[in-house]
């Protein structure tokens, strides 16, 4: 039965999902937002069923699950594009992220390992594009500071999945750069009069990252450590 969990919970979180899409698509006429909702409904049921299942990969096997994120995610962009008269461009791109990466973490807690790229170069790449668009919060608004804050604590949460592991000086010297990074910034933002919003948010990214990745790894190191032993 504990095998079956993961099926019939993704049965039922489809199903709800599929329909949630549909009833809200026909009453406002529209796509993008009701896709997001079918989202929302939809992955709270398959998130209970990963949970609840020993080796949830026999039923969910991480490459299907991983087609179907991007899937997802090429969809919403795409209905992003085809709504441009209701949907800023940059509230597209950020629920493509957000919606694709569920079924991505999945992917690559569970072995779908198709990222040519070594840990430290994904993290790499994800906190550059993450600081761009950190960067241009104050002209793009606060949804840029968002998006950058999800691209970058993905990336290192990604690398943490396949091994990147870096020593407790190094996670104390990453919290500290950032609060000061993000002290900085704010200061800045404060002393050139930039919009509040947006800068704040950037800021407060940059400042919590390293300390949510940091609280994010040690406790899921204990429960392994634990595990274990």
């Amino acid at each position: 039965m504990a095998e079956r969990v993961p099926e019939f919970a993704l049965l039922i979180g489809v199903f709800l999902g599929l329909s949630a899409t549909v009833s809200a698509a026909v009453l406002s006429g529209t796509l993008f937002r009701p896709l997001l909702f079918g989202a929302v409904v939809c992955y709270p049921f398959a998130a209970f069923g990963v949970l609840r299942s020993a080796d949830p990969s026999e039923a969910l096997p991480p490459r299907v699950v991983l087609g179907l994120g991007a899937a997802i995610g090429l969809l919403t962009a795409a209905t992003a594009v085809l709504e441009r008269a209701t949907v800023e461009p940059l509230d597209g791109l950020f629920a493509t992220v957000v919606v694709s990466l569920p079924p991505v973490a999945y992917a690559v807690r569970f072995g779908a390992d198709v990222n040519p790229l070594s840990p430290v170069q994904s993290l790499v790449c994800c906190a550059v594009v993450g600081a761009a668009f950190l960067a241009l919060a104050p002209r793009l608004g606060t949804v840029s500071a968002l998006l950058g804050f999800v691209l970058g604590l993905s990336g290192a949460l990604y690398a943490d999945a396949r091994g990147f592991r870096p020593t407790h000086r190094q996670q104390r010297a990453g919290i500290a750069a950032g609060v000061l990074v993000g002290v900085s910034v704010a200061a800045i933002g404060i002393a050139m009069q930039l919009p509040l919003g947006p800068t704040t948010a950037a800021a407060a990214a940059l400042a919590l990252t390293p300390s949510l990745f940091v609280a994010l790894t040690r406790t899921r190191a204990r429960r392994h450590h634990r595990f274990q032993s």
